[in-house]
């Protein structure tokens, strides 16, 4: 079977993805960014097209957010002393 092939893209085309497509360009889980819309008042608003129940997000825009939030990484417990 062909495989389908996307007709190109112009240079300031949005690229529109799903929350599953979006963890995958960026590579993180789906979990992880569900866990990250819930908690952080500045995660970009969805859209959705129309007549379509499902929300996605422009790349190149949720790529400014993501790039640009604070990060707070987790406690490091491999130097906790072992009591």
């Amino acid at each position: 079977m062909p495989e389908r092939s996307e007709p190109p893209r112009e240079e300031g085309a949005r690229e529109l993805m799903n929350m599953s497509k979006l963890a995958e360009a960026l590579g993180v889980t789906r979990q992880w960014l569900h866990k990250l819309r819930v908690s952080d008042p500045e995660f970009p608003a969805a859209e959705r097209a129309p007549g379509s129940t499902r929300d996605v997000w422009d790349l190149r825009a949720f790529r400014v957010y993501y790039e640009g939030r604070e990060k707070r990484p987790g406690e490091r417990t491999d130097l906790k002393s072992k009591e």
